[in-house]
């Protein structure tokens, strides 16, 4: 969902709005191997703390980015999975960051800081 109060000079530089933040890439990475839950997704980023986890899974449910569904029957079961029109280019997205921090790694590794 676009934010119209928010001017942006080049379409990478919404999505970067969207995804900054300590969280926002790890969450999306996880979530390319399917639905998860909130529980799962602290154990898989333990540094993180399920208040952040969850602020920041409201955060991209806003955005449009990731759906949650409610599985409840009796008790409390709620998955959030990546939403399917973005599904495909968020995959494409993060191949090319990993791309793009592969070659940077590469780059600073030939060139030691002083």
């Amino acid at each position: 969902m676009r934010d119209k109060s928010v001017e942006y000079s080049c379409a990478a530089e919404l999505a970067v709005g969207h995804l900054q933040g300590k969280w926002g890439i790890q969450i999306l990475c996880v979530m390319r191997e399917g639905p998860i839950r909130l529980g799962q997704l602290g154990r898989l980023i333990p540094s993180a703390s399920k208040k952040v986890l969850a602020e920041n899974l409201r955060k991209l449910q806003a955005a449009g980015l990731i759906v949650r569904n409610d599985l409840s029957s009796h008790i409390l079961h709620v998955e959030y999975d990546l939403a399917e029109p973005v599904k495909a280019a968020t995959y494409e997205l993060l191949d090319q960051l990993a791309k793009w921090g592969d070659a940077y790694d590469e780059l600073n590794s030939n060139h030691p800081k002083p």
